[in-house]
């Protein structure tokens, strides 16, 4: 069993814990080092001292993406079993007076300054879709005319009225956690759009956002060792990992095969790193994105919610401290008979008054209230203070954005097995975290999987070679002319083709390792011209003479084929391709195909019981879970068919009817999701 170490117990840390029994089961032993003696970070639910009235510390509010597409953070909420209660909000203090959003500012500031409002939320809408915007942060979005530009500038450049410009910098501070000139227009138009209808929601976990960190706990199989800062990351003698760490007695030191440092960006930086390659990199890493955006909150209770019916919603927004959020917490939680406001101050000026004792931020906080509200001063009963400085990140995802694999992984050459999550590689949401942490899950586990065959030699040397001796015994199940039906049924392939794409009879298709040409004449059997490419000369020069003018010797990296040719392509042979020229094969069968691909080659994250029984990993030299390969068609040319129509249900259940569900090849629907791609036109 391999060992594996978790640096970070906060929501990221917990998240992988969770992902790692999901992915791998019981296949490595995790443990997780926290420094404090809590585990759940910036996600904090409190309660006063005088009244057992709750509020919200850390983390606000969750985004709901789930109008648009798939939720994964909805669904882990909603797996929990934890009940949520949607907030909204349109009221903002502007000029000292609470507003009823564009029609407030109408009445006080008149038409033009409203017209200037509604119209620029209509531009915002042109230049990013809902679709657009859930897709999130990756590689398009250095294509974006607004990228390249602060928030500053497309403001000065699309709002010509002063006060309509004021109000869009105080509506968006609070969510982008920094200062126009700080952060680009594009990461300012995601926040803008969210007082869009039909871009997202927000909501809360009833009874406290933190009820997620113990649900979490409740289901990880990790040993959990709290009060242990680690000092260092490098390698140990033996090739492994070593953590330093001090562990509130003394110093520490412990082996690992794979570690997962889950940290927040500040908190990167405070590690050593052994070993210069690795040091250069981690210091490259920690550079790239090194845009830190503060938050500070001022909680505060009062005898009563003083301020009646003037407060509708879950919060509203505030042009005090240059623009912050004063949350209702009465309008989530249980507060009793008493009111909670609680202030989320954003950028400098959490920077500045972080510097004020918490007397001096509560007096300020009750000073900012519109006076139409009363006199706080009479009602207040105290103050909580939480500084989250250099908490969130104020051009998450970095510029440009890179890919997912560069990102979760500083140094892939000598240490392939050390890997990052964090919320600033994505969108510094709870959202992000939980896309991070898949996403480097996925990534550990591929290594896993590597790691696990390496010990597997030191007991029984296992050929490596995909070679004659591999086609006569294929698989374990005897020759490849009587073997292959079990792997490759083209009935089965023929009913795919046709719930994904409408139709299979009469379309060109080419079989990518296409062996002796067995697949291609069955499909042919079938009334689909197939063809096929096989680069093995041993086992194609096996191929029948009826099939030999359809069975092409050759690399699927420069195939003998005229652009937009076949249809459809299948393709099994893209992991026995190097990692160098995995790019090359993917953008060449890009070339050839006119519609879309279905992606059979072995993953990673194939059930590990599959793959040692028929040795599945022999001959595969880029290995990657169903994630991985995805990101890798994303980028040359190709997008997920779900995405257009998704017909996951449908191909499941012709999975299982064909037994090829879970113990015989497909472990779940979503492996299914990422097995079908279509052929995109290139934007350029």
């Amino acid at each position: 069993m391999l060992d594996l170490a978790i640096v970070g117990g906060g929501p990221g840390g917990l998240m992988s814990a969770w992902y790692l029994k999901r992915k791998l089961g019981d296949l490595c032993r995790v443990t997780i080092y926290e420094a404090s003696d809590r585990l759940g970070g910036k996600i904090a639910t409190r309660k006063f001292d005088s009244a057992p009235a709750m509020y919200e510390a850390g983390v606000a509010e969750i985004y709901d993406y789930s109008m648009t597409g798939p939720d994964p953070l909805r669904e882990l909420i909603q797996h929990f079993g934890l009940q949520t209660i949607p907030m909204d909000a349109e009221q903002v203090q502007f000029g000292g007076e609470l507003l009823n959003d564009v029609p407030g500012m109408r009445r006080k500031y008149g038409a033009k300054t409203a017209a200037a409002i509604e119209a620029f939320r209509k531009r915002c809408a042109e230049v990013m879709s809902p679709v657009e915007y859930y897709e999130g942060v990756g590689a398009h979005d250095n294509e974006h005319p607004w990228a390249y530009k602060t928030a500053e500038q497309v403001l000065d450049e699309e709002v010509e009225d002063v006060t309509a410009k004021r109000f869009f910098k105080v509506m968006a501070r609070s969510d982008i956690a920094t200062e126009s000139h700080n952060t680009n227009g594009l990461n300012a138009l995601k926040n803008y759009l969210m007082d869009v209808d039909g871009y997202i929601g927000l909501y809360s976990i009833q009874n406290g956002n933190e009820q997620l960190i113990e649900c979490l706990q409740s289901e990880v199989n990790a040993d959990i060792q709290l009060n242990h800062r680690v000092l260092t990351v490098g390698k140990a003698p033996t090739g492994r990992y070593q953590l330093k760490m001090m562990n509130g007695k003394g110093p520490e030191t412990r082996d690992f095969d794979l570690v997962l440092v889950c940290l927040p960006h500040s908190w990167l930086a405070t590690l050593g790193w052994e070993g210069e390659q690795l040091r250069r990199s981690m210091v490259k890493h920690v550079a790239y994105f090194d845009r830190p955006a503060h938050y500070l909150r001022v909680s505060i209770l009062f005898d009563e919610p003083f301020w009646g019916d003037k407060i509708p919603g879950a919060w509203f927004m505030s042009e005090a401290f240059g623009g912050c959020c004063v949350y209702n917490e009465g309008a989530r939680h249980d507060v009793g008979k008493h009111g909670v406001l609680n202030w989320l101050i954003p950028g400098s000026d959490a920077l500045a008054f972080a510097n004020l004792s918490d007397q001096e931020l509560i007096e300020t906080a009750l000073k900012s209230l519109p006076a139409s509200l009363g006199d706080a001063r009479l009602h207040f009963m105290e103050g909580k203070i939480h500084r989250w400085l250099s908490s969130v990140n104020a051009l998450p995802g970095g510029l440009p954005a890179r890919d997912v694999m560069t990102n979760h992984r500083p140094e892939p050459k000598e240490h392939p097995g050390i890997v990052v999550v964090g919320d600033y590689l994505f969108d510094s949401t709870l959202n992000g975290l939980l896309d991070s942490s898949d996403a480097a899950t996925d990534i550990i586990l591929t290594e896993m999987m590597r790691l696990r065959r390496q010990r597997a030699q030191d007991d029984k040397p296992l050929s490596d070679k995909i070679d004659r001796k591999y086609f006569e015994n294929y698989r374990g199940l005897g020759p490849y002319h009587q073997a292959w039906r079990h792997f490759t049924d083209p009935d089965y392939l023929t009913k795919l083709i046709g719930i994904v794409w409408g139709r299979a009879a009469g379309a060109k298709l080419l079989v990518a390792g296409s062996a002796s040409g067995e697949l291609v004449g069955a499909l042919r059997d079938r009334g689909i011209d197939a063809w096929g490419i096989e680069n093995n000369r041993a086992i194609h020069a096996r191929t029948p003479k009826a099939l030999k003018k359809y069975n092409k010797l050759g690399t699927i990296t420069d195939m003998p084929f005229k652009d937009g040719t076949f249809d459809f392509v299948f393709e099994t042979s893209l992991c026995h391709v190097s990692p160098k020229q995995v790019v090359r094969a993917i953008r060449e069968l890009n070339r050839v195909v006119k519609t879309g691909l279905v992606f059979g080659s072995i993953t990673s994250d194939m059930a590990p019981a599959l793959i040692d029984r028929y040795d599945l990993l022999r001959g595969v030299k880029k290995l990657g879970t169903w994630w991985e390969w995805s990101e890798l068609f994303f980028g040359n040319g190709f997008d997920l068919s779900m995405h257009r129509k998704d017909c996951t249900d449908a191909l499941w259940e012709a999975t299982l009817a064909a037994n090829k569900g879970p113990g015989q090849w497909y472990a779940d629907a979503d492996s299914l999701r990422y097995s079908f791609f279509d052929k995109v036109e290139d934007e350029d």
